[in-house]
Formats: structure tokens, C-alpha cells, sequence
């Protein structure tokens, strides 16, 4: 669990679109793993107020003892800080189980909440994220930086876009803000924003060559239950509500695609893997999935211009 570069940007992004960190809360005591030097240069870059002085604090710790982020959030504007784990080996203030409601006082009590590196080690995922949601105020945000690619093995899961599309919606009380995926090979990846599957009409696929991390930003608009009816996947919606004769027709493609699958050459096969449905790259350079952000474009971007992006937006 921690802050890495590519996350930091994410969060002084966040700044600059009006997040409020004046009370936040993390999911874990995270930990920041990063070069000074190149969190300095963000910060300027973002046009985030920063001393020489507080980046270096940051990056004070005791003997023996890792690097947390804490000081970096105070950078941020976290007047409260508080970190939540179910053990206190790393120096958590609040103990608490995320698989377990959180108690009354704590609901509604946060500007930010922070998971970065924890919820994919919870098995009731489900339940662990809405007791998180739950302790936002109406107003506040929750990001999550989270893995999408690559990681088998880090944790219980991995997950797809089109699971933060279904549940940060009006039903649920949430606008989603931003969502973007990086690859953590690059010590400084490029941001690729991704397209609503609902909204281009297809399953937003990925075979990437490396790991590649989620991070979503949504903010809560409404005081509603959180996930009393579960999301549905977008394209299963989509064929649900075609009519009976195209449902047909298209499970007997599928069922002659099945049948012919072994005389299938090797080679046709493995470039059948490195494809979508539609045949088209499941990689980050397809650009109906994935849009490319530049460096300058994402630290120049302020609140002002901030507003759900055209390929979050609902049909």
C-alpha cells in the first residue's frame, strides 16, 4: 500500500480539480515510494505550493522504519488525516475491518477517501467499497488506484473498467469524474483515459505487455443507499434489449465461431488473443477504448474546466 509517482500525480491532478483534502481518510497507512526530486518537479508542474523544505519532509522517516505519505497529504491540504487498517503493524489510527460496517460516527465524516493498494485484498470487495463510500459527506470524493492489468497474485482481484463505470452513477449517488489507466513499469506513464463501454458501444478490452494500474476519481452528489440494486455489465443490458431474432442470430455465429475454434491455425489463434471482438488492438493505443493524455494537458487542467469528461458521459 502506497503512493508511487504516477499516483501522485493522480492525487495533485485531484488538487487541481477541486478535490478537498482537508479531511481524508486512506484505506491502509500508505506509504510514499517515489524520487524527491521528481514529486518536487510535479508539484511545480501542477502549479501545487510546495517548499523545498515540505517535499523534503516527506521523505523523513525514523530509523528502520518506512516512508508514509502523510506529509505529502498535508501538502495536499489534510488538515485530518486519519489511516485505516485492521492491524496496527504499520501504524494505523483507526483499526477497523473493512469486510464490517463502519460505525455511525464515522459515516459521512470525509472529504476524501483514499484506497490505494488496499480493497483488491479484501475478499467481500463489494461490501469493503461501499462501507468506504459510506464515509464520504455528500460533496466528497473517492479515489481508488487500483490493479487492471498484470497483477495476479498481488491480491484477491483485478478489475475491469466496466465495474467503476456501473457503480459511480446517479442510482448510486456518484458522478465519475475521471478514469484513466498507466502502466507501472514507466516511472512516469502517461495517462490513458478510458471511454465508457455503454456510450461506444463495446467491451473495453485490454492485453497489455505489462502491469497496468486504475485510477477513478468520483465524487458523491446524493445521500442514497450505495448498491442497493447491483450494476449490470453494459453490453449484456445492450442484448438484453435487442429483439429475439437478432439474439438469435447471434448466438448461432457465436456457436459456429466455437465449433470451428480448433482448425483454427496457431497463428490465427494467437492474433485472435491479442484482439478485441470487433478486430481491433486490445492494447492502449486503441483509440476507441483508450485516449491518450498528454503530460501538459493533465497538470494544466483546473477546476474551472472540470466536468464529467465526454467519454464518461451517459448516452
Amino acid at each position: 500500500m502506497a503512493v508511487d509517482f504516477n499516483t501522485a500525480k493522480f492525487l495533485l491532478w485531484a488538487k487541481n480539480l477541486g478535490v478537498n483534502f482537508s479531511r481524508t481518510a486512506t484505506l491502509g497507512h500508505l506509504g510514499l515510494n517515489c524520487p524527491p526530486r521528481a514529486l518536487r518537479r510535479a508539484a511545480q508542474d501542477f502549479g501545487i505550493p510546495a517548499t523545498g523544505g515540505q517535499i523534503n519532509r516527506c521523505f523523513l522517516r525514523e530509523p528502520c522504519k518506512d516512508v508514509f505519505a502523510d506529509e505529502f497529504f498535508r501538502i495536499l491540504g489534510a488538515g485530518e488525516l486519519v489511516t485505516i487498517d485492521r492491524s496496527d503493524f504499520e501504524g494505523a489510527t483507526f483499526l477497523h475491518d473493512l469486510n464490517e460496517p463502519f460505525p455511525e460516527s464515522m459515516r459521512g465524516r470525509f472529504d476524501l477517501v483514499l484506497d490505494s493498494g488496499t480493497l483488491e485484498h479484501i475478499f467481500n470487495y463489494q461490501a469493503a467499497l461501499k462501507h468506504s463510500l459510506e464515509l464520504l459527506r455528500v460533496g466528497g470524493h473517492f479515489i481508488t488506484v487500483t490493479p487492471a492489468n498484470g497483477f495476479m497474485g498481488h491480491g484477491f482481484y483485478q478489475f475491469s473498467p466496466e465495474l467503476f463505470f456501473g457503480v459511480f452513477n446517479e442510482q448510486n449517488g456518484f458522478v465519475l469524474r475521471k478514469i484513466v489507466l498507466f502502466e507501472t513499469f514507466k516511472g512516469d506513464s502517461p495517462f490513458y483515459e478510458v471511454n465508457n463501454p455503454a456510450v461506444i458501444g463495446r467491451r473495453v478490452e485490454l492485453n497489455a505487455s505489462g502491469p497496468v494500474l486504475m485510477a477513478v476519481l468520483a465524487q458523491k452528489t446524493a445521500d442514497v443507499p450505495i448498491l442497493a440494486r447491483p450494476p449490470q455489465q453494459s453490453d449484456y443490458v445492450a442484448a438484453w434489449s435487442r429483439p429475439a431474432q437478432a439474439i438469435d442470430q447471434s448466438t448461432a455465429l457465436g456457436k459456429w465461431r466455437v465449433a470451428l475454434n480448433p482448425y483454427w491455425p496457431a497463428w490465427l489463434r494467437k492474433l485472435k488473443t491479442r484482439l478485441t471482438r470487433r478486430g481491433e488492438p486490445a492494447t492502449l493505443n486503441n483509440p476507441r477504448s483508450f485516449r491518450r493524455l498528454s503530460r501538459k494537458a493533465v497538470a494544466d487542467e483546473r477546476q474551472e474546466s472540470a466536468s464529467v469528461s465526454p467519454g464518461l458521459a451517459k448516452k
